[in-house]
């Protein structure tokens, strides 16, 4: 059996069917015109996508347990997958960063423009502490010229849920925040999955209001095999945002 880290792509693009089956953890927070920024140029000369990086570590012979290896390939999985909830994101990972792991947009079926988001990814596996919000409201504060501003949304993109102490920082914080359960599938790791999302009544107001989270079908670990996995709906259809600008749009298991 090859390591789970060689490339085995393209990635299998999710269908929509009818189920009950499985219920991921889905959660919306909530209390009681912006003009797109230019995107950075990638932060790699060497790659620039999942599968760019999933064949340079390959050819490169990089050991798939160290702590870069781990932190690049979760922010690569992190974009792609996020793609699928309308994200459109680039890697911009250094260390000198501001602690933003990808920056990019998010282009909402309630809004003519998209909204800035700036995306930090916790590779690890402990479950988070109310901080990691913190963390997010200082990356906000100290984003780069052209990503500041009321219209530009906080992600944390995390390998385990969302605890409670999490979640109700979330709520409670004055800054745009969102929170997604982002995790790998497939024996060989190129596909990811969104198992958790929530986000604060301040993404409300900037325009998600409307939006809810529904389920759909997705490539399970095994041959043959489909599990669920979290998917944004507007007006009870799943809504995509394709690589022209147009939506895609299909029933769900609400």
């Amino acid at each position: 059996m090859k390591p789970w880290w060689l490339p085995n792509l393209p990635c299998r693009i999710p269908k929509i069917y009818n189920s009950s089956s499985f219920s991921p953890i889905i959660v919306r927070l909530s209390s009681t015109s912006s003009a797109t920024s230019i995107q950075p140029p990638p932060s790699s000369t060497h790659h620039h996508d999942l599968p760019s990086f999933l064949a340079y570590a390959h050819a490169a012979s990089l050991t798939p347990t160290k702590s870069v290896f781990i932190g690049t390939y979760y922010e690569y999985l992190c974009a792609a997958t996020l793609a699928r909830l309308s994200f459109s994101l680039t890697r911009t990972g250094g260390r000198s960063d501001n602690g933003i792991d990808l920056l990019g947009h998010w282009h909402l079926p309630t809004l003519p423009y998209p909204l800035r988001v700036l995306v930090q990814c916790k590779a690890t596996k402990a479950k988070a502490s109310p901080e990691v919000v913190r963390e997010l409201e200082g990356m906000l504060v100290g984003a780069p010229k052209g990503w500041r501003g009321e219209r530009t949304i906080g992600v944390l993109c995390a390998k385990r849920p969302a605890t409670k102490g999490v979640r109700e920082a979330i709520r409670r914080c004055r800054m745009p925040v969102l929170w997604l359960m982002v995790e790998e599938m497939g024996k060989d790791g190129e596909c990811g999955r969104v198992r958790q999302m929530l986000w604060n009544q301040k993404v409300n107001e900037l325009g998600a209001e409307g939006l809810s989270v529904g389920l759909r079908y997705a490539p399970g670990e095994e041959e043959k095999e489909v599990d669920k996995e979290v998917a944004l709906m507007w007006k009870g259809e799943v809504w995509e945002r394709g690589d022209n600008g147009a939506t895609n749009a299909g029933s769900a298991d609400s």
